[in-house]
């Protein structure tokens, strides 16, 4: 039997000109937390609406935290705790405050370095910046921090996810440290952003660029039930690019979200859907995968097969990943792909369990001072898989 799964969106800052009522942003901007020793109630951040807005109605607010130095933090109880959680943590500067100056600040999960978040893209049209990391859950809360490192760039946040998952990315999650960090989920070929409904854990598959030489197609839909590695939607595996003829290969060059001066373990997994009803006999679909110029596998597509390969571990470093989809001499049709995954992997270092007492600015830790706001921020959305 299909069983419910919750996901969390946690919306962190209010619609103030919409269905917030005047309470609930009082509550939130003087709900008491904790500092070191002493309960103390200060002005934790400040609520805004973005000047330039999106077609996402969650980026159009945000909660922004003025003159702090220490760690600003989201504490969220969980409903399974120990599971594996997508945490996602979405950024959206919209030039909120009228200074044309996209911050840069660093984000912390259960107090561990995440990433650092530069919104020079959030603003003038540009999109809505997003980090999510693949994390096992250690305690009945989850913590999200964001950290000032800049003088004068005030830290702030958009949206904020959590959706427990299970039988995904198992061979790489092998130990209760590791932790994946997306650095790419790319639908090609298809039109639009693909996330919840059709991906049943809300995870977000973006529009891939058509690289040169390719071309975009679409699958005949399929009539039954798939089953291929970590579960990708549907609606991904109906459309896909390949070269435009059998002697070019598909390129395609990914941008890694830092500069890695030194190597780095990197978890790949491609998506392939060969539904194409066309095909004559004798038609065969065979092609060489390089990463960074290394070859890596070599895979055969049959008509109407679908295949999940991963490729694990393989280091990265710098600032590009470079692959390639190179058709094999035997190949008699032209290389074609559906969808990527590109993670990096990190190993936490941290005990499992976290020291008691609450972070310095815990800003959502007093729950009962927080209750009235819970109807506005929070939803639940149960799914079946």
């Amino acid at each position: 039997m299909e069983k419910p799964v919750q996901i969390l969106l946690v919306f962190l800052a209010f619609h103030l000109l919409g269905a917030a009522s005047n309470e609930a942003v009082l509550a939130l901007s003087t709900a008491q937390f904790h500092g070191k020793s002493t309960p103390i109630t200060p002005k934790p951040g400040s609520n805004m609406r973005v000047r330039q807005n999106q077609a996402l109605e969650e980026m159009n607010t945000l909660r922004f935290f003025p003159n702090q130095t220490d760690n600003n933090c989201y504490i969220i109880p969980l409903k399974f705790p120990g599971y594996n959680y997508i945490v996602r943590a979405g950024f959206y500067y919209g030039n909120y405050d009228g200074l044309s100056k996209p911050p840069t600040f660093d984000l912390k999960l259960d107090r561990e370095n995440w990433t650092t978040v530069n919104t020079s893209s959030s603003v003038d049209g540009g999109l809505p910046i997003y980090h999510e990391a693949i994390y096992l859950t250690r305690s009945g809360n989850l913590t999200v921090c964001l950290v000032q490192t800049r003088d004068g760039e005030v830290p702030f946040i958009s949206s904020l996810e959590g959706v427990p998952i299970t039988n995904l990315y198992e061979e790489v999650l092998d130990t209760t440290t590791a932790t994946l960090h997306l650095v790419a989920r790319t639908n090609f070929g298809g039109s639009e952003v693909i996330r919840f409904p059709d991906d049943s854990y809300n995870r977000v598959w973006t529009r891939g660029a058509i690289p040169p030489n390719c071309h975009a197609n679409v699958s005949i839909p399929i009539g039954y039930s798939i089953d291929i590695e970590n579960a990708p939607p549907i609606s991904m595996l109906l459309n896909y690019i390949e070269s435009v003829n059998v002697s070019y290969p598909i390129t395609l060059d990914v941008n890694l979200p830092l500069q890695y001066s030194t190597p780095l373990p990197a978890y790949f997994v491609f998506y392939f859907a060969d539904l194409a009803s066309t095909r004559v006999q004798g038609d065969i679909r065979t092609m060489k995968i390089y990463i960074n110029g290394q070859e890596k596998t070599t895979i055969t597509l049959q008509v109407e097969s679908l295949k999940g390969i991963a490729i694990y571990p393989m280091d990265v470093m710098g600032s590009t990943i470079n692959i390639t989809l190179i058709p094999t001499n035997q190949s008699t049709l032209p290389p074609m792909i559906n969808g990527m995954e590109i993670f990096t992997r990190h190993d936490l270092t941290a005990q499992l369990t976290p020291p008691m007492g609450p972070y310095p600015n815990d800003i959502s830790k007093c729950l009962p001072s927080l209750l009235v706001i819970v109807i506005h921020t929070i939803y639940f959305v149960a799914l079946f898989i």
